[in-house]
């Protein structure tokens, strides 16, 4: 049985043109880490809060455990709910220590029954050596140890946890990451975080949520999300993508770039006249004049350190695509590439050929 199930969950605030949250409805297995991504304003942060207890919907049923939390108007209180609740400012207390403040949750059990979790949650969460001293004295990545584990002391069944990270600097936040990532999965428990940062999503979730306008585009593993995005936005949330324009042959697809052979059994290919080839930067393999490629020419470069990224628009000779069939739809459409070399410069000839692409409906937005 899922940890977490939602059903067709919808919310709208006063006032408002549209839903904070559409119709959304997903369920986590035990120990499944789910990230919730999107911009501001995607409906992420409001649907964690009709999670924990926090805002009520409209309409749509919340299931935690074994037990219905939410449907109609009945609505379990958060208090009463076995979540856990990382806020984005940790809300830590100033005046209770580490021991304090992870002991804070703890109700109903005895002195040294409570002096046992405390210890247990602390070992585990690497503040053994820290457990007297207040929250201004810790750094960053200690507070948000702290604010851990104060949630999952009452052992929760599910832990909620607010962009976790974005108060720390860029060096900190991988170090930390990692470990809120080992220390969830030491514990088994079931946990949805929400962040903007995709590199979050990637580093610490098993499942990834792209949301937009309240609406949920796609839930999928994080490596299917970036190989097979079922939209352009979910393509482009993720990474920079080329998305071409492409008309359908008999052999395969013809570009502004050239001619790209079709793959085997691929349904679009006979259903459609026109569909997109969608492919990564790091799909594409650069190659010579003699061998069968596609061709543009380098409108920009940019140094990103470890590689070049090329802008490259469409080239109109068909004598430097290696005669391919070549047919300029849309001069104005561009693709990036990545390139170990550093001697590219503007208006230079690139070829290159598709290690791997996706052939999309045309209309796919």
């Amino acid at each position: 049985m899922a940890v977490i199930e939602l059903n067709t969950i919808s919310k709208r605030y006063r006032n408002a043109d549209s839903n904070a949250v559409d119709r959304v409805s997903f369920s986590l297995e035990k120990g499944e880490i789910l990230a919730l991504v999107g911009e501001s304003g995607s409906g992420k942060t409001t649907l964690l809060r009709l999670i924990a207890g926090l805002e009520h919907p409209d309409s749509g049923t919340i299931r935690l455990g074994e037990e219905i939390i939410v449907s109609g108007r009945k609505s379990v209180p958060a208090n009463k709910r076995k979540t856990g609740m990382v806020f984005q400012e940790y809300a830590l207390f100033p005046h209770l220590t580490i021991y304090g403040n992870v002991a804070f949750g703890l109700k109903g059990l005895k002195k040294k029954e409570t002096e046992q979790r405390v210890m247990e949650t602390i070992n585990l969460t690497g503040l053994k050596e820290d457990v007297k001293k207040y929250p201004h004295q810790l750094s960053g990545g200690q507070q948000q140890r702290v604010a851990l584990a104060r949630a999952l002391a009452p052992r929760p069944e599910l832990l909620l946890m607010d962009e976790p990270f974005s108060n720390l600097d860029t060096i900190l936040r991988d170090q930390v990451r990692e470990e809120v990532r080992q220390i969830i999965k030491a514990m088994g428990i079931t946990a949805i975080l929400v962040t903007h940062d995709t590199k979050d999503a990637f580093s610490t979730a098993d499942k990834i949520a792209v949301m937009l306008e309240g609406r949920l585009l796609q839930l999928d593993t994080p490596d299917a999300l970036y190989k097979d995005p079922n939209s352009s936005y979910v393509a482009d949330l993720f990474g920079k993508s080329n998305n071409i324009e492409a008309t359908v042959s008999p052999r395969g697809f013809k570009t502004p770039f050239g001619f790209v052979s079709g793959p085997k059994d691929c349904p679009l290919a006979v259903n459609q006249d026109k569909v997109n080839i969608f492919f990564r930067a790091e799909e594409a393999d650069f190659c010579n004049a003699e061998e069968p490629h596609l061709c543009g020419r380098v409108e920009q470069c940019m140094y990103l350190g470890d590689h070049m990224q090329l802008k490259v628009c469409c080239n109109r000779c068909a004598t430097c695509a290696g005669g391919n069939e070549v047919e300029v739809m849309d001069d104005s459409q561009r693709i990036l590439l990545k390139s170990s070399e550093q001697t590219w410069k503007t208006g230079d000839v690139v070829r290159f050929k598709l290690k791997n692409y996706k052939v999309k409906a045309a209309d796919s937005e």
